[in-house]
């Protein structure tokens, strides 16, 4: 089972809702993914009370984005970096 945060809310080029979630192997196990860049490369662990401070903070509304997967998705192959659409169900973007 993955770890999804449910408030956190981004949708992928195919309009599915999708969520964080936590790594299940390598450096990035047991931590979300987030990259402040606008590349795919510099993406760095961080716990789900950090990563919340960082939305608050507004560090996602510009390029700022959060590896996630669908809802009901069991596997994290499939993951896409995405933007931050809502949070606690406001809208950021």
């Amino acid at each position: 089972m993955l770890d999804l945060i449910y408030d956190i809310v981004g949708y992928n080029d195919a309009g599915q809702k999708c969520h964080p979630f936590k790594g299940k192997q390598g450096t990035k196990k047991g931590f979300y993914s987030y990259t402040l860049l606008n590349d795919n490369k510099t993406f760095k662990p961080i716990t789900e009370t950090e990563l919340r401070k960082k939305i608050e903070d507004g560090h996602f509304t510009g390029v700022g984005r959060i590896r996630m997967i669908p809802e009901g998705t069991t596997k994290t192959s499939g993951a896409g970096a995405l933007s931050v659409h809502s949070y606690l169900g406001k809208r950021l973007v």
